[in-house]
């Protein structure tokens, strides 16, 4: 019997020239349908090119469509504005990305959930999610008490979940979880981007994971003609670090640019970090030219 092929995309970042690639590679593998685990947009340039893609993708393939932490954040802001983004390294990319959403890109995030139930005939259900089943941005670390406990309650015995960056395939007693990779800001394997593609049969699912080499350098020149590097300056130091090392440092590096602000003014409140302790914080790890 033919296995059913699902390609899992997920933590797009706005990088499409690495979805693009992911999704020519699956086309070329003949899969049958496309399940994106959401966080399409911000940290990358034009998320309006990414956002073409997905109704391309809609209106083209079979595909299912879940919102990540990213979305929320989007959605959130638009209700409650008053949250004070600015352009600068804190928040700067998000203002970025809402200031390029349109109202078909909000109208689309609001029609997805956060989380979904998937069966077909003849394959076994599974459970997906981008950060958890109950919250867009739970992080499901493993061997972490809230992902043994989800697994342990989990009323399907396979779990699809994104929002981590990393590619893993992991039995908890006889249940199962994927993560798989991200195709947008990547950790590990040198930044290549990542994706996953589920087989199925009768039996149950398994993944097979990809990491692509891509046109890093054309998504990196992308922080300079759309003027992100200047709406965001460190912050987009850090993205453009991950996307070439595959090294992620960015909560880090926001870690400790609120240290040295609270040490030197006594007070600290995201977003207001001046730009000058995330200069000092990007040299510290490295990242600054």
């Amino acid at each position: 019997m033919k296995d059913y092929k699902i390609a899992v995309i997920g933590d797009i970042h706005s990088n499409h020239i690495g979805l693009e690639r992911c999704i020519g590679h699956a086309l070329e593998r003949d899969v049958d349908e496309f399940l994106f685990l959401g966080d399409y947009i911000s940290d990358c340039a034009y998320p309006q090119k990414t956002m073409q893609i997905i109704y391309e993708m809609d209106h083209n393939y079979p595909c299912i469509f879940i919102r990540g932490n990213r979305e929320d954040y989007m959605l959130d802001y638009r209700k409650n504005p008053q949250k004070n983004w600015t352009y600068s390294s804190a928040s700067g990319s998000l203002l970025y990305t809402y200031d390029n959403l349109t109202e078909r890109d909000f109208q689309f995030f609001e029609k997805i959930g956060i989380a979904g139930y998937y069966e077909r005939k003849g394959l076994k259900p599974f459970r997906y999610c981008h950060g958890s089943l109950t919250r867009s941005n739970e992080i499901l670390e493993p061997d972490a008490d809230n992902t043994v406990q989800i697994m342990k309650n989990l009323d399907v015995d396979f779990l699809v979940s994104g929002h981590v960056h990393f590619q893993e395939e992991k039995l908890y007693d006889s249940k199962k979880i994927f993560h798989p990779g991200a195709v947008g800001i990547s950790w590990f394997f040198d930044g290549k981007t990542q994706y996953m593609i589920l087989h199925g049969t009768q039996y149950g699912w398994e993944g097979e994971f990809f990491q692509l080499e891509y046109d890093v350098e054309s998504v990196v020149k992308e922080f300079e003609t759309s003027g992100l590097n200047q709406k965001a300056p460190y912050w987009s130091k850090i993205n453009i670090h991950t996307l070439r090392t595959g090294i992620d440092k960015n909560s880090d590096c926001l870690r400790l640019a609120m240290k040295l602000c609270k040490e030197e003014t006594g007070i600290v409140s995201w977003p207001d970090i001046p730009e000058k302790y995330w200069q000092q914080a990007v040299k510290e790890f490295g990242i600054d030219d």
